[in-house]
């Protein structure tokens, strides 16, 4: 089974950036939500949630970790944006 997530656009504020450079933001959140994706549960999870076509605006989580970046922040803000209990089990 295969999963294609189109992210078309991703708001930051610069200053969230600091300094971490916008590509390697964006590779990093791919590698991240690879992983994020890959874990037991998350292809039931997603098929049962179906076609999305937008999700709704999502606040940052705080960091779990002292240093941790800005991708697993990303990350772990789409994954959440990406349960049922989130999108309210709407189906595109």
């Amino acid at each position: 089974m295969s999963v294609v997530l189109h992210i078309e656009r991703l708001v930051l504020d610069e200053s969230l950036l600091g300094s971490e450079h916008a590509g390697a933001v964006r590779a990093a959140i791919e590698r991240e939500l690879k992983q994020r994706l890959a874990q037991p549960g998350m292809v039931e999870a997603l098929l049962g949630l179906g076609h999305v076509d937008a999700m709704p605006a999502v606040a940052l989580p705080a960091p779990t970790q002292q240093r941790e970046g800005l991708a697993p922040r990303i990350a772990r803000a789409v994954q959440h944006g990406l349960s049922p209990s989130s999108t309210g089990g709407k189906h595109g």
